[in-house]
């Protein structure tokens, strides 16, 4: 470096270095989110197709949440946390792929796909390929959904 009347000037390798270090971490805020949601999202797969607890799902469903099923059914808050909790179906082979995270300003969109196996207490089983669309919001400091929607797929 140089120095001209006091100040000092950045060569064009510190200066893309700092532009770099400025860079990562920007990004770090938003992979933290990101991360997250994906831990989260994770959560509420296993949740819902796996163990069913009531309070995990009530510490992941915002106050105000939307739930749809593939059928059309759509579900209030109470309402999904009780239909998950009763639900007798065994969920094996699950499968969550393809995730993929926008986050803006505390609101945040997770795509993704889920597969499984369920056999329903009266022994029908089913293959079930979902495309999933979640929104999270930042609610008392934790994501939480806001709302889901799962669309069959082919």
């Amino acid at each position: 470096m140089q120095a001209h009347g006091g100040c000092q000037q950045l060569s064009m390798k510190q200066a893309l270095v700092f532009i770099l270090i400025l860079s990562s971490l920007a990004g770090v805020a938003q992979s933290r989110d990101e991360k997250e949601l994906v831990e989260r999202t994770y959560l509420l797969s296993h949740t819902v197709f796996g163990s069913k607890d009531s309070l995990t799902l009530e510490d992941l469903f915002a106050q105000t949440a939307s739930y749809g099923h593939s059928g059309g059914n759509l579900q209030t808050r109470q309402e999904a946390i009780a239909g998950v909790s009763r639900n007798r179906s065994v969920y094996t082979d699950t499968a969550v792929s393809n995730i993929r995270v926008i986050v803006e300003k505390g609101t945040a969109i997770v795509r993704h796909n889920f597969v499984a196996t369920e056999t329903a207490k009266d022994g029908k089983v089913t293959q079930l390929k979902f495309a999933m669309m979640l929104v999270w919001i930042k609610e008392r400091g934790k994501w939480r959904l806001m709302g889901r929607q799962a669309v069959k797929m082919a």
